[in-house]
């Protein structure tokens, strides 16, 4: 059986195809059949006409040397790990900050023709890479016995640590750094014990008091961009935090209306509730307090949030170009729209009543763009757009032309509860036509 797995983020797509033998198996509960073996491997960013193309040596490759390279960029460690000579990817920094340079060669094992191909990335693409690599890796029905080749990095080798700080905020760098950096800090000295003192038959002294301990200085009441503690603690599903990530997404960048008032990204962490309302935030690294006020974060910040409510973590930058990053600081590998129906009457039925939806509500005859918009959308058992998101980056930035926006009702409880929603894959065409098919 032919088997195509896609991960795909904003500004990068892996694609895999392979062969499943039939009878392999990881115990785990999934229709799906596993991928036993590959015979292509693509790797298309945007804004690059030509993909990466190869075979099994060309992804272990790939995995390997983007994330030993990751590994060494976000700590500021020095990674020296043994590489294989016919390594058919490398992965080096390129000619200015935050590019770099990915080039593959020739995969004999490649079904396709694949031509030494060189790619200059920013570091929004190599993040967007990583977090697809880490979306491959975390389905263990693709390639199974295919891991993440890491590696302690020994203490002889390792950078002050003052030396290895990174902004935060930069795509996805959050989610690979816990899983990357392997170094260890040392343990802490143990004094050893001393000798008893000698017994004596003179009475005790009189034990003094202990000394009072300093307090802090009085503090105002804290603001709502002060770190808020939770009862229930922090957010891992990542269907949840895919949610409210891409509500956060919408919420901040309808709200932002100084954008051409920041001279320099402004990183903060961000602190969002089950309903997807903003309860904290703070900056991140160089990031000056006051540029807060150039962002719709003190607007959209509610105060005294409830603190029986679970939140989820987020970086956030704010940059010059009028652009929004947002990734979430747990990873969310194999985040998707939540539970699909399983009813295919009903699937349907709600497929016919979405087109009708969205196509009733077009504003204009003329096309949205010159190219197919692809997204994916979530529609309840009643019919509303519980949910969607864009498939590439042409599709996020035309995103606020199609009617999604102004017709979906994010629905926060649904992503909380788990509820079954009928999933579609649905694209804008430049004719004018709208095309829904289920995913």
């Amino acid at each position: 059986m032919t088997i195509r797995r896609q991960y795909s983020l904003p500004n990068c797509t892996l694609v895999l195809d392979g062969l499943s033998d039939g009878s392999s198996t990881t115990g785990i509960t999934d229709p799906r059949p596993i991928m036993s073996s590959l015979f292509n491997a693509e790797c298309h960013f945007v804004g690059c006409e030509q993909p990466l193309v190869g075979g099994r040596d060309f992804l272990t490759s790939l995995v390997t040397t983007v994330s030993n390279y990751a590994q060494e960029f976000l700590s500021g460690i020095s990674h020296p790990l043994s590489e294989p000579a016919h390594s058919l990817v490398s992965l080096v920094k390129g000619d200015r900050d935050n590019i770099h340079q990915l080039q593959a060669t020739l995969d004999p094992d490649a079904t396709a023709v694949a031509q030494p191909t060189r790619v200059n990335l920013t570091t929004v693409q190599l993040f967007d890479l990583l977090e697809a690599i880490d979306q491959f890796l975390a389905d263990r029905r693709t390639l199974p016995e295919i891991v993440i080749p890491l590696q302690p990095i020994r203490k002889a080798i390792a950078q002050p640590i003052a030396t290895q700080a990174v902004p935060i905020g930069l795509g996805v760098a959050s989610l690979v750094a816990a899983s990357l950096i392997g170094y260890a800090l040392p343990s802490p000295k143990v004094p050893a014990p001393q000798a008893p003192l000698p017994t004596t038959t003179t009475a005790p002294a009189t034990p003094k008091p202990p000394a009072a301990i300093p307090q802090p200085a009085a503090t105002t009441t804290p603001a709502p961009s002060s770190a808020v503690p939770s009862k229930t603690g922090t957010l891992t599903s990542a269907t949840q935090l895919g949610f409210l990530e891409r509500k956060l997404q919408r919420d901040l960048r309808q709200d932002w209306q100084q954008r051409d008032r920041s001279p320099q990204p402004a990183s903060f962490q961000v602190n969002v509730n089950q309903d997807g309302q903003i309860v904290g935030y703070q900056p991140v690294g160089t990031t000056n307090p006051a540029q807060s006020e150039l962002t719709p974060l003190p607007k959209l910040a509610i105060k005294n949030p409830n603190p029986n409510q679970a939140i989820g973590n987020f970086n956030v930058v704010f940059n010059p170009t009028g652009t929004i990053e947002i990734a979430a600081t747990t990873p969310v590998a194999g985040a998707d729209l939540g539970k699909p129906i399983s009813d295919t009457k009903l699937q349907t039925t709600l497929a016919t009543q979405l087109k009708s939806k969205l196509q009733q509500s077009l504003t204009s005859t003329k096309p949205i763009d010159s190219q197919n918009l692809n997204y994916r959308v979530a529609v309840t058992a009643t019919g509303d757009i519980a949910d969607y998101a864009p498939d590439d980056r042409r599709a996020y930035e035309n995103e606020t032309k199609t009617p999604l926006p102004k017709l979906a009702k994010f629905n926060p409880q649904a992503a909380i509860s788990q509820e079954p929603l009928a999933q579609y894959k649905v694209t804008f065409q430049p004719d004018g036509k709208i095309i829904v098919v289920p995913k």
